[in-house]
């Protein structure tokens, strides 16, 4: 069972459907925007060779840890090591000093991060830095890094909290540690070996599938232009206390979305299925993008009611999910 991992736009309730209507005749599957990982993992559980990539750093670590990682668990004991442990240098986080964490919390957080850098490696250090990762996005309101500081101490206190939404979110104030202890037991029980070739990339869309020229079908859930798209705001943060943010293709642009896509579509034109999710209120429109799919293949779409709940509102998006599944090649071929 994948694990929560707190992650915007996650398609967890939908993993189940998407990998369902993956054709009989695929056997490696290339996932080019695995975000929070669940569909990635899907695909893991139902046996199929997996390279499971993100731009971002912090998705990265998820994926490396949750779906390359066949048995590697982190034990308990790594934190009562990390108890004893002085670094004399390090990382410096005081930039995050009333910007998204109170002083006294930036002490702890900077122990556990110059820990994780100095003190393991390997599939341990992508267990811990997943589970960091959460615990950071755990004690932020909305479960991410771009709220204002006003917001932020306004959402945190709890007699606030409990008078504005009827709960004090007491979870808010708990210490890192604590949240990744919480989910310690959750994130080891997520590992497997599916005995398949499982690979996980820190690629831009583009220099993935150079790299990835040809395998049966790739998936795509890009960030779509619109409201919530804005990942690297999301997470940002979190790559740059690692040092990682790299350029990347822009999806969130209007103007420039069809033509990118289509850049996507030419490089992946040896794969024999490429898979697309979006919903029904895409902007540009279903149309229009159904138009660009239509000059690379055949393409059959899919739907299924969703509902996306938006942290902080009580309504929820009444959305239709569509899977669209491009036939690569020449209709006229078929």
């Amino acid at each position: 069972m994948f694990p929560n991992v707190n992650y915007i736009g996650n398609k967890r309730k939908l993993s189940d459907w998407i990998t369902n209507k993956v054709p009989d005749d695929v056997d490696t599957i290339t996932d080019a925007f695995a975000g929070g990982g669940s569909v990635s993992y899907e695909f893991k559980e139902k046996n199929y060779d997996v390279v499971s990539n993100d731009a971002l750093f912090s998705s990265f670590v998820i994926c490396k840890a949750l779906i390359e990682n066949k048995d590697v668990l982190l034990q308990p004991d790594a934190f009562e090591k990390m108890e004893g442990y002085k670094s004399t240098s390090g990382k410096n986080l005081e930039w995050m000093k009333n910007d998204l964490y109170f002083d006294y919390e930036i002490t702890e957080l900077e122990k556990i991060v110059n820990f994780a850098e100095d003190c393991l490696d390997g599939y341990e250090y992508y267990m811990f830095l997943a589970l960091l990762r959460r615990a950071m996005i755990r004690k932020l309101p909305y479960s991410r890094m771009n709220v204002n500081w006003d917001n932020i101490v306004k959402l945190r206190d709890e007699e606030y909290s409990y008078k504005k939404y009827g709960r004090k979110r007491a979870y808010h104030n708990q210490t890192f540690e604590f949240h990744m202890m919480d989910s310690l037991n959750d994130y080891n029980l997520a590992v497997f070996d599916s005995g398949k070739n499982i690979k996980t990339e820190n690629l831009d869309v583009l220099e993935l599938l150079k790299k990835y020229p040809k395998r049966d079908l790739l998936y795509l859930d890009p960030p779509y232009p619109g409201t919530m798209n804005n990942y690297d705001s999301f997470y940002g943060k979190f790559d740059e206390i690692f040092g990682t943010p790299e350029f990347h293709i822009d999806l969130t642009s209007k103007k420039d979305f069809l033509d990118n896509m289509r850049n996507i579509f030419r490089l992946a034109s040896s794969y024999k299925y490429v898979m697309i999710s979006y919903n029904n209120s895409i902007n540009p429109s279903e149309e229009e993008f159904l138009r660009v799919m239509n000059e690379f293949g055949k393409v059959t779409v899919y739907s299924q009611k969703h509902n996306y709940q938006l942290s902080g509102q009580k309504t929820k998006n009444k959305n239709i999910e569509r899977l669209a599944i491009i036939k690569m090649g020449k209709k006229d071929e078929e």
